[in-house]
């Protein structure tokens, strides 16, 4: 008799939003079940096919593109851009169901967009157990079409939850990448040699960089260095940007410590005391799991507004600032940091309430809820 238990399939790509979270529920799988099979799929080209295999997380690619925004209006809705993606959509949707088939599937989970869907779909059409998580504040098209279906919709925030069916819908915050909350401040300073006894700016505007703040902190930082001689700077760029960033902090020395990429996540936070970033999904669930304070800056072109629904959840907790985009230039941008300085104790008060109520296990809560609707089906 074969006793090998069913496989379990996490899905999502296009965004660290989409992508860390199922990476953090397929790493805990393996640590609750070290012989329960678990498989990734996502975009064949896209970055969480490294992420995927360079935790050892079996990856099978999809041919998908994403839709064109631009084209969604009544107008433009046949471009053929829009074609080619319904085509690979549909195309992906068939490949998925095979492999659910072959690799012996029992349950799904997704975190929407045009990676999630097809493949959550194809689960929803074997009659597989399947869930969603939904990260944003605002969920996306593709999670409140698929809450109809799944049998279960999890939601990083309480305001989330009113958008899906209320009999499935828990609330399980969003699942963390491990260590978090480990490091010490001191471990965190060491890590990237700074200084633990001088305040610290955390400035990570995405997985990707993001080119408009990166020029704009290019005059910024050497300015606001004169202006409070007891702040340092831990500045991800990217890597496009890496070269500009180095060149523009030569005058702050060793107060500045300046990566095309941070992997020492857990330590950036624990040495932080500010942050300044854009207001991806994980990066505000991450903000409130560290309570950190945060000046918060919202791509303006992200899908349905959801960076501006995040970044105003925390504004409303009392543990972020926020500024438009269409405002991000050298005086203001100093002028704003400065504002927040003067009120960090208040908000980062604020910013510890809100971590101490912040569900910190959404990736144990997801991963024992596969590995049981997996074993309900063996």
């Amino acid at each position: 008799m074969n006793t090998k238990p069913l496989g379990l399939a996490v899905c999502g790509g296009g965004t660290g939003g989409h992508i860390f979270p199922a990476l953090a529920v397929a790493e805990t799988v393996r640590h609750l079940a070290p012989d329960q099979p678990i498989f990734y799929f996502g975009k064949a080209d896209g970055m969480e096919k490294e992420l995927a295999t360079g935790r050892k997380i079996p990856f099978y690619g999809l041919e998908l593109r994403g839709f064109s925004r631009a084209h969604t209006r009544p107008t433009g809705i046949f471009a053929w851009n829009n074609w080619q993606s319904i085509w690979k959509a549909t195309a992906g949707f068939q490949q998925a169901r095979s492999l659910l088939k072959e690799l012996k599937i029992g349950a799904v989970m997704g975190t929407g967009g045009y990676v999630g869907g097809p493949v959550v779909l194809a689960a929803v059409s074997l009659g597989l157990p399947s869930l969603i998580h939904e990260s944003n504040c605002f969920p996306g098209l593709t999670n409140r079409f698929l809450g109809r279906l799944v049998r279960r919709v999890a939601v990083s925030h309480a305001e989330t939850a009113k958008h899906f069916p209320a009999k499935k819908t828990v609330i399980t915050g969003y699942p963390l990448r491990e260590r978090l909350n480990e490091p010490s401040r001191e471990q965190g300073c060491m890590a990237f040699k700074l200084d633990p006894q001088q305040r610290v700016c955390l400035i990570f505007p995405g997985s990707l960089g993001a080119r408009k703040i990166n020029s704009v902190l290019v005059e910024t930082l050497p300015q606001l260095a004169k202006r409070v001689p007891d702040l340092q700077f831990l500045w991800m760029t990217g890597e496009a940007d890496l070269a500009m960033a180095r060149r523009a902090g030569e005058s702050l020395g060793s107060r500045i410590s300046i990566h095309s990429f941070i992997h020492q996540v857990p330590e950036a936070y624990a040495a932080a005391d500010l942050v300044l970033a854009r207001a991806g999904a994980g990066t505000v669930a991450e903000l409130a799991a560290t309570g950190k304070p945060a000046l918060l800056i919202p791509y303006p072109y992200a899908t349905a507004h959801h960076q501006e629904h995040n970044a105003a959840l925390l504004q409303k907790q009392g543990m972020a600032e926020v500024m438009p985009d269409r405002n991000l230039t050298v005086p203001e941008l100093m002028e704003k940091i400065i504002k927040v300085l003067k009120r960090l104790n208040i908000m980062t008060g604020r910013a510890t309430e809100v971590k101490k109520d912040y569900p910190a296990e959404a990736d144990q809560e997801i991963a024992r809820w596969m590995i049981t609707m997996a074993g309900s089906r063996e």
